[in-house]
């Protein structure tokens, strides 16, 4: 038995021998492809991370023209707390999903699992079906779920972190100190330490 997943942890495929019951009992399916499932995730996020490059995630560059208008004592509160509320509500949407269980069945109805941050903890299988129909059935429904439920319990679009707004700005401004510095009505040196 083999479940096939993708670099990125996605399955796409399980396959079971076509004489699989000869090895494993129907009641035990279950348990062979939820195993099968979760190393071959494992193995496919071990790859993952011996193949980033850390040294490729190099900071912002500075921020070239845009707003140069003085901030005020004010503006820099309403900044501060606009993105304080930003991060709330991202951080009570990215915890809704990633926090909760959640349970995928099968369109057939014959597989259901459940899941939690990405990793499958439950498989179940009705064995009096799976001890009578074509393997390639078992395979597709068991394909169906696991996907089903990577797809439920990960943060998918969220995992980029807040979008557009306060936070973004904030980020702009620390990736440009100089800018934040004008910005705020702080004097920008334009020569080196020492020089008078």
């Amino acid at each position: 038995m083999e479940v096939v997943v993708s670099p990125t942890a996605e399955v796409i495929a399980v396959r079971l021998s076509p004489r699989w019951r000869g090895s494993v009992d129907p009641r035990a399916l279950n348990a062979s492809v939820l195993s099968a499932a979760n190393a071959a995730t494992m193995r496919a996020l071990a790859r993952s991370l011996e193949h980033t490059d850390l040294s490729a995630s190099a900071p912002a560059p500075p921020h070239n023209g845009g707003d140069e208008s003085p901030l005020t004592n004010q503006d820099v509160q309403r900044l501060l707390d606009s993105a304080s509320a930003e991060l709330d509500q991202f951080t009570t949407r990215l915890s809704a999903v990633v926090d909760q269980p959640v349970q995928v069945r099968s369109s057939g109805g014959h597989v259901q699992g459940s899941a939690q941050r990405g990793q499958v903890l439950t498989l179940d299988v009705d064995s009096t079906w799976a001890g009578q129909i074509r393997h390639s059935e078992i395979e597709m429904e068991f394909v169906e779920v696991l996907r089903g439920l990577r797809d439920a319990s990960t943060p998918g679009e969220l995992a980029a972190g807040p979008g557009d707004g306060a936070i973004s700005e904030l980020m702009a401004l620390a990736a440009d100190p100089r800018r934040l510095m004008r910005r705020l009505g702080m004097p920008v040196g334009t020569g080196t330490a020492g020089e008078s």
